[in-house]
Parts: structure tokens; C-alpha cells; sequence
């Protein structure tokens, strides 16, 4: 079977790469799409995957989103004519389901930001089976079209995937100049995600000359924003892709004002701050409630939590860690649901006594019943 993943941000190539590991070892073909944004070549090329790099991202703007992801919708379109897929796989791609629902592709998606309206609305009502975290309520979803019929919640969160055949390297400790335990790594707001409102200035901003004492390493998200950082002392910012989860393994802390990063630093069991300024995803109300994670705007509180965090830290991450343990892993399900649509031409979404329906109610199974892009 030929299955197709579009990749169209960053961390979305943690989350595939054990899913295309394990199914190129039970003998599938993959293939892969991705887009020009936010150095996802370069981290691709660093797993030596191949891929065919097809349109780019739009910028901040509706307009430039808009006709970037029209034009990239009709190139893959004519990539995908040709390649013929027997499955399409995507995480929050807007792109991948509607080419996939044109030309009739069985589709599995997984979404865990229900605040990105917009960018659901383009996704869900093509999307065949939708998988997201159970600390989604499911109206959100519905609310913009997802089939009631074809969707799994997940007892767990997006990053447990990134840590398949993760073994942490100290190799990127020397390369920065950094001992193990001792420093902080932070990550700023995502100030071009279509659902962000936020300040201009980061709350970070405020948070580092509380904490002089400690090295920051600090991952920005624009030019503009790596300028407003540079004044400090004891900031580190990398100007290359590197292994950041083996950085944040061996970190004392992680302080984060987007999601990505901080839900890794989770899974890994280092304490973690959300600084994130607007209203805050379902999963990240679900790690607060559960213990695991600390959420405040105000950089005092931040401060003075990062304190105690790193006071009792040996102990606060085998609590973490004890927690993270009861999750469900999403490429698990993932695996499952290809291995069950192969064998049954079907969705366990879709069969009688098929997956737990958790938050969804009576909602799930209900009915029961030539090409010129550039390849790497």
C-alpha cells in the first residue's frame, strides 16, 4: 500500500517519523510532501527522508495564506494524480485532505488545536477519520464539520509520538557550551499561526532578567524577534537545526509561550511553564489539571515557579513522568487504523465494537454501516 503524509510544519516531522519507520518495515510505500517554511528541509534532510517540496507557506497575512494555499492545493493536485496513493495522512495540513477528498483518497487526520477555527473549517469536513486528543471536547470539532461518524479521541497528546527511537545525545550539550541540568531552554510566541491575537513584545522579554543567573537557551521564530532577544547575556539562540529534544531532556527547565516544545518537554519528563498568551488549548488545560504543566502570563509568577520547579526537580519529574505513563501514544493509533483500514478496507471508527468513543457520545459510528515538483 502507498501511503501519502504531508508535512507542513516543523514538529510535524517528529510526529511522522516513527510512523514512516514502521511503515516502511512492514514493506509500505511512502510518500512524502512537505512545503518551504520554517527550515522543515533541513530537518527532513537530517532524517534522511525523500520528499517532493510542493508550495510554501503564505506569510501572516489572509491574503498571502490564501493564494499560497490555493496554489499549493492545485500543485499537489497534479503530484498526486500521478502518484496515486492508496491513504492520505496529515496533521493540521489544510491542503492534504481537500486534494484528498477530490480525488477520493481515504484520509486520516489528526488535529489537537481546536482554537485554529479557520484552519478546522478547511480541514475536517474532507478529513475521513479525525483523531485528537481527548481533552478536546468534540463539539469544537463537529462545530466546524467533522464527520460524527469518523472520529477517534486519543487518550494523550501529539508529542508522545516525537519520542519514537529518541536516545538522548550529550553530543548537543558541548556543541553549545552547556552542562547537563544546568540551564533553561525557552520558546517564543507563534506569531504568524493564523490563531494567534497576541502582544508583539513576549512575555519572555520580561521572564529572562528575573532569572540572570541561569543560561537560556532560546528558540525565536522570526528575525524580528531573535533582534529583541540579543541584549541578553545569558541567552544562547542557535542559528541551525539541532536535537532539541535530547536539549530539552537534559534541561532543568522549559518555559514555552507556544505548545509544541513544551508538551515534548512533557513527555520527556522535564518541568515545564506555558507562557502563552491567549486562550489556552484543551490539552493544555488537561497537563495543568493533571499537574504537569504551570500556566501564567504574569513574568513574577513565572519566575518564581521556575525557582521552585528547579528546587524539586528530581522529584517533580518522576511525577511527570509516572503521569505521562498512563497516556495513549497517537502513532500507536495511527498504526492501528492503517494496519485495520488495510486488512478491512475500513476505519475502526467505522466497525461494530470498534475504538471507545470517550467524549463524543452517541456521535460516533452513528451509521455504521510528468510531474514538475522538485523530488529530494
Amino acid at each position: 500500500m502507498k501511503v501519502w503524509i504531508d508535512i507542513t510544519n516543523a514538529p510535524h516531522v517528529h510526529f511522522f517519523k516513527g510512523i514512516i519507520g514502521e511503515l516502511e518495515k512492514a514493506g509500505h510505500e511512502v510518500l512524502i510532501t512537505t512545503r518551504e517554511f520554517d527550515g522543515l528541509t533541513g530537518i527532513l534532510d537530517m532524517y534522511g527522508f525523500d520528499y517532493y517540496v510542493v508550495g510554501r507557506h503564505g506569510g501572516a497575512t489572509l491574503e498571502g495564506k490564501l493564494i499560497a494555499g490555493t496554489e499549493r492545493v492545485c500543485r499537489l493536485s497534479k503530484l498526486i494524480v500521478e502518484e496515486k496513493p492508496d491513504l492520505a495522512l496529515y496533521k493540521h495540513s489544510a491542503e492534504a485532505p481537500r486534494v484528498a477528498f477530490g480525488l477520493q483518497i481515504p484520509s486520516i487526520g489528526f488535529v489537537d488545536n481546536e482554537t485554529a477555527v479557520g484552519q478546522n473549517k478547511l480541514i475536517l469536513p474532507y478529513t475521513k477519520l479525525l483523531l485528537f486528543p481527548k481533552a478536546i471536547d468534540a463539539y469544537d470539532l463537529l462545530k466546524c464539520g467533522a464527520d460524527p461518524n469518523g472520529m477517534r479521541p486519543v487518550n494523550g497528546f501529539s508529542e508522545l509520538a516525537h519520542l519514537y527511537g529518541f536516545v538522548p545525545d550529550k553530543r548537543v550539550l558541548r556543541e553549545l557550551g552547556l552542562r547537563r541540568n544546568g540551564y533553561i531552554v525557552m520558546r517564543t510566541e507563534p506569531v504568524k499561526a493564523n490563531y494567534f491575537n497576541g502582544p508583539e513584545k513576549s512575555i519572555l522579554e520580561d521572564v529572562i532578567p528575573l532569572l540572570p543567573d541561569v543560561p537560556i537557551v532560546l528558540f525565536p521564530r522570526t528575525g524580528e524577534q531573535r533582534a529583541r532577544f540579543e541584549r541578553f547575556d545569558n541567552v544562547i539562540m542557535p542559528e541551525r537545526p539541532l536535537d532539541s529534544l535530547s536539549l530539552l531532556y537534559y534541561a532543568k527547565l522549559m518555559i514555552g509561550a507556544g505548545g509544541t516544545m513544551n508538551r515534548e518537554a512533557i513527555a520527556l519528563g522535564t518541568p515545564t511553564i506555558s507562557t502563552y498568551p491567549g486562550r489556552l488549548l484543551a490539552v493544555t488545560r488537561w497537563l495543568v489539571e493533571k499537574g504537569v504543566e504551570f500556566h501564567s502570563t504574569d513574568p513574577v509568577k513565572v519566575a518564581t515557579m521556575a525557582e521552585r520547579m528547579m528546587e524539586m526537580n528530581g522529584s517533580y519529574r518522576n511525577y511527570i513522568r509516572s503521569v505521562v505513563g498512563g497516556f495513549e501514544n497517537p502513532m500507536d493509533v495511527i498504526l492501528e487504523e492503517i494496519e485495520t483500514y488495510e486488512e478491512s478496507g475500513r476505519f475502526m471508527a467505522g466497525l461494530e465494537g470498534g475504538s471507545e468513543v470517550g467524549n463524543l457520545g452517541g456521535y460516533v459510528g452513528f451509521d455504521q454501516g510528468g510531474n514538475e515538483e522538485k523530488r529530494h
